[in-house]
């Protein structure tokens, strides 16, 4: 049975605060509606950022660090358009991003919105290509406190149905902003998230001496290794960024980014949620928001049949040009293998997570008292993973 990564649980649930619960219905849902697009079979798209032109639309954000320990510039973070260096030997302007990695994981990143306007297609699936030249001064093989000041931080890049934010789920002192899409971390296995996938690192190629350390061009070609959808409206979110285990200061200018987007069909299976410590579906009571076990005849449902709603948690879920509810199935099945069709009577984007769906199903009269039962989402008759609940 296919599952949820646990590094995709994890990067959920570090600004969420995932717990037995499911904090992640504490969010108010929306909707959201399909919208018309140019029908034919959609052709690539490619983009070149030259930062010599200005930002481009390019956006800088930073996360994993504390913000309440941010006293006076503590973290030194800064993203702008400046002069490159002159060791560089040509004129112009770059993205210039910095930060000191006081937090031991801090990420600096950029992240740029496409759009119908771009040739993106709503819901469509895309293969994401990058070529990054980056300028960096940092040689290769040197030691620091906590890592490599080159080799230890982590050049990442990807893209996202949803806008790429750091985010604070519950404001304490000392709580660190987490990322509300996957990108990954580090440079072991699970350095590649659904949002951003590891693309080397800013180690120059210099030799590590006394210096001084000039600046050098460095390109960086990279695959994203997840197939990425649009969202229902056409959108799409790249990002490219670091994640850092020295700890000390970074800073870098981003010269060009070239992104090519390419068609593919068929498009990756949704993929059901699933609770990172039971390995059970992600799933709560559409009303009270309690977890399982569940009644199919509950009365606080505002329902005139009273029975109970059930909101399902999933990613992959894009609508295309057209297309409405009924394109979204559930159904569960039981261990005597009979299935039983989950009425799907809504289904949501989560707000500031709007990558994962919130799928609404009612609860049919026949699993009154089944028990454990599977239960699966598909969208055009391709199927997700499938997770149990508990039916009383």
């Amino acid at each position: 049975m296919k599952v949820l990564s646990t590094r995709v649980v994890c990067d959920l649930t570090e600004t969420l605060n995932v717990s037995k619960r499911l904090t992640i219905v504490l969010l108010v849902l929306i909707t959201f509606t399909a919208v018309a697009l140019a029908q034919g079979t959609p052709s690539p798209v490619s983009i070149s950022f030259d930062f010599r032109n200005g930002a481009l639309g390019w956006q800088a954000g930073f996360a994993r660090y504390p913000p309440a320990t941010d006293k006076n510039g503590f973290y030194e973070l800064l993203a702008e358009i400046r002069s490159l260096p002159v060791d560089l030997g040509v004129n112009g302007t770059g993205f210039y991003i910095q930060g000191n990695n006081h937090s031991d994981a801090l990420v600096m990143f950029m992240k740029r919105g496409l759009s119908a306007g771009d040739g993106i297609v709503a819901g469509q699936t895309y293969q994401v290509d990058f070529t990054i030249i980056f300028a960096s001064s940092v040689p290769t093989g040197c030691f620091g406190t906590g890592g490599s000041p080159g080799d230890s931080v982590n050049l990442r890049a990807g893209a996202s149905p949803a806008e790429p934010l750091p985010l604070l789920a519950i404001p304490l002192p000392f709580r660190d902003l987490g990322m509300n899409v996957s990108i990954g971390g580090g440079s072991g296995p699970n350095k590649n998230g659904l949002a951003a996938s590891f693309a080397g690192t800013i180690a120059n190629g210099q030799p590590c001496d006394l210096g001084p350390h000039p600046w050098v061009s460095i390109q960086r070609n990279h695959q994203h290794t997840t197939l990425v959808n649009a969202n229902s409206k056409g959108e799409m979110w790249l990002f490219v960024g670091t994640d850092s285990g020295y700890e000390g200061p970074t800073n870098l200018y981003y010269q060009r980014i070239d992104v090519t987007l390419t068609p593919v069909n068929p498009p990756p299976p949704p993929v059901l949620l699933t609770d990172q410590n039971t390995g059970r579906a992600a799933a709560v009571d559409s009303v009270t928001l309690i977890r399982e076990p569940f009644s199919v005849v509950s009365l606080p449902n505002f329902s005139p049949d009273q029975r109970t709603r059930i909101t399902l948690f999933g990613y992959n879920l894009e609508l295309r040009n057209g297309e409405g509810l009924s394109a979204i199935t559930a159904q569960a099945e039981d261990s005597q293998h009979r299935i039983y069709t989950l009425s799907v009577e809504a289904a949501r984007e989560v707000p500031d997570f709007n990558w994962i769906t919130a799928v609404t199903v009612k609860l049919p009269d026949e699993l009154q008292g089944v028990g454990d039962v599977s239960v699966k989402i598909g969208l055009r008759g391709i199927a997700s993973n499938q997770a149990l609940i508990s039916i009383k």
